[in-house]
């Protein structure tokens, strides 16, 4: 629950020494170098150094590619949670210095791929024109030496006799009755024919044929057509044999994998180097670096970096003026929602960690609104192994497998409060299968489903705990900034109009006895309820007008005049019931996701057991329970995830937190398939 310490760092050393300690800072990735590159050309860009290394990318990204269509990796399912591979400095160094030959064989794959493809349009352009030339593989046409006669040769894509011929040419043309046919080839897909005509008159009958889908035949120099067939089809055999020859060469690089993707790494880090270089300053003889560092690291950085290097490292308090970056710290439990807080934003200046605050509301409300102990086992079940068989899982990685186990182990404690296990299958099963109509798995407190107010009324008063969170730690962070009016005037005249007016609001939605399906621990929490809301309202009147008057009194404080103070005290009152109802309200969406998520279970299990007969019933219950709940933990899992975020963001955050501040970005080596070991 806490921001670290952030110090200001300076560097100072010999150009000499620039490209060694850039490594070094690289790899210890503890450093974030700010841009103080406002001259000298020890800052200045090198677009054709970026240009090689972005065309060094696609060319490996795109040889990878092709890799992986050719001969892929076989990897389990758990290859997702495999850490980066390890590499100590020789190992690095031997791998960083062989990318000059992994760049050339990249060229060589992409080069044969490239061919390979080049080969498969020229087999389509090559069966295509002997697929036109097939009609006459076996034709001679023939050759008219008469004066004044044409003849015009081709084919049509379909079985035609010459008297259909014929006849269609009278029909079209029935003035030019001077014309012969002569069938050169037939069958069910083509026939070929010579027409001899007048020479005048070959222009219109050309134009008929063509309408009725005549073809002319190809022309041919010095050549049959069954030899140019087989010249087509000779090439088309070699084609393919080249490109036997090209898929096993590509499949035989198939030990490339591992270089690409060192070559993809190594690229990156050298990327990331090129713009650390750009924002230093540098006089042609030394360069400076200025930055920020954990204060935890500072101390062994600056002794490592002056016992190493021959260079200068400053560590300082950074003024009120930096713009000094954020890290956050947390224990176990927390720390996986930090992601959570950055999305959102990180702190500001003034604000506090609320990374810690909002834990175990956040966890809670999420295995209230999924809420179903079956599915809350699965993920408890798959993110404990996890954690438990991958231990050198990467950090980001095991922050979220944590966050979703926590998650899960709230969800098996809702769903068992209110008994849906997977729906209500254990129910389904006794009474479909075994003709017992009883429910092996009760609820612990109550059935959401059919006791839907007395579970409203328990959303409301968590989400009214929850915003009552919101407020105390925005009078922690007044009285730790030394602001105590602040913090007394902010805090309880909200508390105590908010509890004066909670009994009415209640009052609303509260039954008058215990439902008669109720449990012991049900029977008990409602016995309470009712026991505190009766003597709540009691006395909540006097606790609402001392409110009231405490809001007024004191909202409008900052003003400089006696109206200001009062319309400012009165807005804060309207603001005040106004907001608070919106807000409480937003907190049936506990309710809302909990029950989508026990009835659409309760459906799909209803759906298994539609048949009679008790085998194929059986037999259908199967395969629908383990596809629709499967669907459902999918979209509630979303949906929960979601909307636990919204409560935290809107609801919780609004009532303390300002954000605004700027996350810590280390100069490291932003790899996504190696890593450095520790000592480097």
């Amino acid at each position: 629950m806490a921001k670290l310490k952030v110090m200001s760092v300076e560097l100072i050393a010999p150009i000499s020494e620039k490209e060694k300690i850039l490594e070094y800072l690289q790899k210890k990735g503890t450093v974030e170098i700010t841009d103080v590159s406002d001259s000298g050309e020890n800052g200045a860009s090198d677009p054709e150094k970026r240009a090689e290394i972005a065309g060094s990318v696609s060319l490996i990204e795109h040889a990878l590619d092709i890799l992986n269509a050719r001969a892929p990796e076989k990897k389990p399912l758990t290859a997702m949670l495999d850490p980066r591979k390890e590499l100590d400095d020789g190992e690095y160094r031997k791998s960083a210095g062989e990318l000059s030959q992994t760049l050339e064989a990249a060229k060589r794959m992409v080069d044969l791929e490239n061919e390979a493809a080049d080969i498969d349009a020229d087999t389509i352009r090559l069966r295509t024109y002997a697929d036109t030339l097939s009609p006459w593989e076996n034709v001679s046409p023939p050759e008219v030496t008469l004066k004044y006669v044409s003849v015009l040769c081709g084919s049509f894509r379909k079985e035609l006799s010459r008297s259909d011929l014929l006849i269609y040419l009278a029909e079209a043309l029935p003035e030019r009755d001077c014309v012969e046919v002569e069938t050169l080839s037939q069958s069910e897909e083509h026939s070929a024919f010579a027409v001899y005509c007048f020479e005048e008159d070959e222009a219109e009958f050309e134009q008929a044929l063509r309408e009725f889908g005549f073809v002319p035949a190809p022309e041919l120099e010095n050549v049959s057509f069954a030899d140019k067939i087989k010249e087509i089809r000779g090439s088309i055999a070699a084609g393919e044999q080249r490109k036997a020859q090209i898929d096993a060469e590509l499949v035989s690089m198939r030990d490339m994998h591992e270089k690409f993707r060192f070559a993809l790494d190594e690229l990156s880090i050298r990327a990331d180097r090129l713009t650390a270089n750009e924002r230093l300053y540098g006089t042609g003889r030394v360069f400076a670096l200025r930055g920020y560092c954990a204060e935890k690291h500072s101390a062994k950085l600056k002794k490592r970096i002056e016992g190493d290097f021959n260079a200068v490292f400053e560590v300082t308090e950074p003024s009120e003026d930096e713009d000094v970056p954020v890290i956050l710290s947390n224990n176990a439990f927390a720390s996986p929602l930090e992601n959570i807080t950055g999305m959102y934003s990180m702190p500001g200046k003034e604000d506090i960690d609320p990374t810690g605050f909002m834990a175990f509301f956040y966890y809670f409300f999420f295995g209230m609104m999924l809420s179903d102990a079956g599915y809350g086992l699965l993920i408890s079940l798959a993110t404990g192994g996890a954690l438990l068989f991958k231990k050198d899982m990467e950090p980001k990685m095991k922050n979220n497998v944590k966050m979703y186990l926590f998650c899960g182990l709230s969800t098996v404690f809702w769903g068992a409060m209110y008994g849906s296990w997977f729906g209500d299958v254990g129910h389904v099963i006794m009474r479909e299968f075994f003709g017992r109509d009883i429910n092996p798995l009760p609820p612990l407190w109550t059935d959401a489903v059919s006791d839907t107010m007395n579970v409203l009324i328990m959303c409301f008063i968590l989400g009214l705990a929850h915003l009552f969170w919101g407020v105390l730690m925005k009078g922690y962070n007044d009285l730790k900034h030394g602001q105590k009016l602040d913090a007394l005037c902010d805090t309880v005249p909200t508390f105590l109009t908010v509890i004066g007016i909670a009994p009415i609001f209640f009052g609303l939605f509260a039954q008058s006895s215990v439902p008669d399906n109720y449990t012991p621990l049900g029977t008990f929490f409602f016995n309470v309820f009712t026991a505190v809301h009766t003597n709540l309202k009691s006395v909540s009147t006097y606790i609402l007008i001392a409110g009231v008057v405490l809001v007024i009194a004191t909202a409008g404080r900052h003003s400089a005049s006696i109206g200001g103070k009062i319309g400012g005290g009165l807005y804060a009152v309207y603001n005040l019931f106004s907001g608070y109802l919106g807000d409480v309200l937003s907190y049936a969406r506990l309710l809302a996701l909990g029950m989508a998520t026990g009835v659409i279970a309760q459906v799909m299990n209803m759906l298994g057991t539609l048949p009679s007969n008790p085998v194929v019933k059986v037999i259908m219950f199967i395969p629908v329970f383990l596809a629709g709940h499967a669907a459902n933990l999918a979209i509630n899992l979303i949906g929960a995830y979601v909307h636990t975020n919204r409560l935290q963001y809107v609801e919780f955050f609004s009532k303390f937190y300002e954000g605004g501040g700027r996350a810590f970005e280390p100069f490291e080596a932003k790899t996504k398939f190696y890593r450095f070991k520790e000592e480097l």
